[in-house]
C-alpha cells in the first residue's frame, strides 16, 4: 500500500480524525482524503476476500 494511502487510512481509523483535519494534517485536499480512503477501503476488501472484518459477512 503507497504510503500516502496508508497515511490517510492511519490519520482516520486509528487517530479517529475527521475527513477536514486529514486533508490539513497532510496538506491535500479535502476530496482527495475521500478518494485515497475508498481506494485503501477497495484494496483491503479484496486482500481480506470481500469479507467485513466488523460484520463476519461477505459483500459482493
Amino acid at each position: 500500500m503507497p504510503d500516502r494511502d496508508r497515511d490517510v487510512l492511519v490519520l482516520v481509523a486509528l487517530r479517529e480524525l475527521t475527513y477536514e483535519e486529514v486533508a490539513q494534517a497532510l496538506d491535500i485536499p479535502f476530496g482527495t482524503v475521500g478518494s485515497r480512503l475508498d481506494r485503501v477501503r477497495r484494496k483491503l476488501r479484496a486482500r481480506l476476500g470481500d469479507v467485513n472484518p466488523m460484520l463476519g459477512e461477505t459483500h459482493g
